[in-house]
């Protein structure tokens, strides 16, 4: 799976090195200072604080779980300059309301297992987020109607809740949308009304088919270990589709590819019965072609079944000394290996 840029990150500092945070910062990267529970953040977080004011959400702090300790965010109120924060990882959480005081937070991170306040996000400051990751709990019981006041939500992660679910068809500003454990019974039909869906990954969770979801300006598309999926639909219902990641789907054994005009990147892993990609030799933009695990006829996609357009292409059985001989032909005919991303 494709994963962003890692942050710098500063594990329990025992001081605020303010210099080295801002000169990393201007050089463009994201900076992560993390405590966990059995840290003790306090005395640092004025200092902190004075940073978040000036480096926006360049600077992300994060306070996670790491005992069963509860934890008392109240502390959050040292904060009032964060805009992107991370609270994760917890078992139980108290006076989460104090999130509600902080005025310029536009990116939240939210993870307590036993989450008490299942209408956290009523909170009104919380309108302006532009990020939003609701972590896992216990009971998946965070209501998502409050959703429909987020106008400047760009990106959303939901792992688990469900409740009002199809709130997110109409948040007009966003374009990312990541689903885990997403239950079966939970309809996805709502995705289709998304107007700017851009990115879309669906990773746990179960369901037969995701055929019935349009998303007509979708540039990428993941799925990851849906539970008895058999078929994603005709892909080429996505036209403007540049990436397709597709990986531990046990029971899909057919992708049926374009027209996808400007597909340009195909990653397929551990789809064990996946022996058909009708469509393939004729993608024209095709650059990037990842396949391990599969039921795929390797020698008759390396005679016939490539596109003019490809030029990496990694091929894999998990078979090392098949695979060995593979790499070694995908040389000689002047593959490069895929990059990553």
């Amino acid at each position: 799976m494709t994963q962003a840029e890692r942050p710098q990150c500063i594990q329990n500092p025992e001081r605020i090195d303010a210099a080295a945070i801002r000169a990393a910062i201007a050089a463009g990267k994201q900076v992560l200072v993390q405590f966990n529970t059995l840290a003790e953040p306090e005395p640092l977080l004025a200092d902190l604080d004075a940073l978040a004011a000036t480096c926006g959400t360049a600077l992300t702090i994060r306070i996670y779980g790491y005992d069963p300790r509860v934890f008392d965010a109240r502390i959050l109120r040292a904060l009032p300059h964060v805009a992107s924060l991370s609270i994760d990882y917890h078992r139980q959480a108290i006076h989460l309301e104090a999130l509600g005081e902080l005025r310029h937070l536009k990116r939240l991170s939210l993870g307590v297992y036993e989450l008490a306040q299942a209408d956290i996000l009523q909170l009104e400051n919380l309108r302006g987020l532009e990020y939003l990751h609701l972590g896992e709990s216990a009971r998946d019981n965070i209501d998502l109607a409050p959703l429909r006041h987020y106008a400047h939500l760009a990106s959303l992660v939901i792992e688990g809740h469900h409740q009002h679910i199809d709130t997110v068809a109409g948040l007009p500003a966003l374009h990312e949308l990541s689903l885990y454990r997403i239950k079966n019974k939970v309809p996805l039909d709502f995705i289709s009304q998304m107007a700017r869906l851009e990115r879309l990954l669906l990773q746990l969770g179960g369901r037969a088919s995701i055929a019935h979801i349009e998303a007509p300006l979708l540039r990428k598309l993941e799925v990851i270990r849906v539970r008895g999926l058999e078929t994603l639909g005709d892909i080429g219902r996505f036209p403007l589709l540049q990436a397709l990641w597709v990986e531990d789907q046990i029971k899909l054994r057919q992708i049926a590819l374009g027209p996808n005009p400007v597909l340009e990147r195909l990653n397929l892993h551990t789809c064990k019965t996946l022996d058909s990609l009708p469509g393939l030799a004729t993608l024209p933009a095709l650059r990037q072609l990842s396949a391990s695990e599969t039921m795929l006829d390797i020698d008759a996609l390396l005679a016939h079944g490539l596109p003019p357009s490809l030029t990496h292409a990694r091929l894999r059985t998990g078979r090392k000394t098949r695979d060995d001989a593979i790499a070694a032909q995908l040389v000689q005919l002047g593959y490069e290996q895929p990059r990553p991303g």
